[in-house]
């Protein structure tokens, strides 16, 4: 979750230079060469072959986690700045406990739902305290930047679920699968987006964000998330998405020079608190 939340400042770089499925389309060819040996290797040793609901649900992961997350993200920053995005991110814990009591009939502990309102506690901070010094226009689209984002956090959300539902699907399986199947709902829509004019302009240092979101938040990011999220319970994986925000607004300082306040370092913090809350086990259930 740390990878992926410097995607979002990558994505913020990306979105600034690319059309959006254009941008996502490179990404997951980038993502596609890199993992291609990687589970080809793995296949010959451990041959999988997905049942017809398995591949159901590894083209909802795909659908959600890597297309719709990456389109959402890169059109939401494109009006909003990567620190309020990866605050934002901070309600996926919340999403996704919710989500899996719906969907996985998961119990919650006493314990997780602390850590739940920790997570929306530090959020609400946030979102309180900001000063927006712009024009009306310039506030409306940064909503609109922000009301985007959350609906890309609800595709990350539903990306966690769905991945529970194919347990029997190993990490490096899931993540091929995925990218694979992503690069071909977004391939069609790139050839729309793309702006054929504009290509001869494009330099190399423009295409470093779109490799390093290709290997590390594809490749990497998926197969470590993949393998984490087999091995416990959706809402504890879900708290520990909370890490995403704390390394975007980092990150975003680091790079990006963006400006962190001092209720920005609250936020951060009660979001840690509510992983420690909710990664400790309760023993009763609500």
């Amino acid at each position: 979750m740390a990878i992926v939340g410097s995607t979002i400042v990558i994505s913020k770089l990306i979105a600034d230079t690319f059309p959006t499925f254009f941008g996502t389309s490179l990404t997951l060819i980038i993502a596609l060469i890199g993992i291609t040996p990687l589970y080809l290797y793995h296949n010959k040793k451990n041959k999988i072959t997905p049942t017809k609901s398995d591949w159901k649900y590894l083209v909802l992961q795909s659908l959600t986690g890597v297309v719709l997350f990456r389109v959402l993200s890169f059109y939401g920053l494109k009006m909003t700045s990567p620190v309020d995005a990866g605050i934002i991110t901070s309600t996926t814990p919340a999403i996704i406990a919710l989500i899996a009591m719906f969907l996985l009939k998961e119990r919650i502990s006493r314990n997780m739902w602390i850590g739940i309102v920790f997570a929306i506690l530090g959020v609400s901070i946030i979102n309180l305290f900001t000063d927006v010094h712009n024009s009306v226009e310039s506030v409306n689209n940064k909503f609109l930047g922000n009301l985007i984002i959350i609906f890309a956090v609800v595709c990350e959300a539903l990306f966690t679920i769905f991945r529970k539902k194919t347990p029997n699907i190993p990490a490096i399986h899931g993540s091929f699968h995925i990218i694979w199947i992503g690069l071909l709902l977004s391939v069609p829509f790139a050839f729309l987006d793309i702006d054929y004019s504009a290509l001869r302009n494009y330099s190399f240092n423009d295409f470093l964000p779109i490799l390093y979101y290709g290997v590390f938040g594809s490749v990497i990011a998926f197969f470590l998330w993949f393998d984490g999220v087999s091995k416990v319970s959706a809402s504890v994986a879900g708290l520990f998405t909370g890490v995403m925000p704390v390394s975007a607004v980092i990150l975003s300082f680091l790079l990006l020079n963006e400006t962190i306040e001092w209720y920005h370092i609250i936020g951060i913090g009660l979001v840690l608190m509510g992983i420690y809350f909710g990664s400790k086990k309760g023993k009763r259930k609500v």
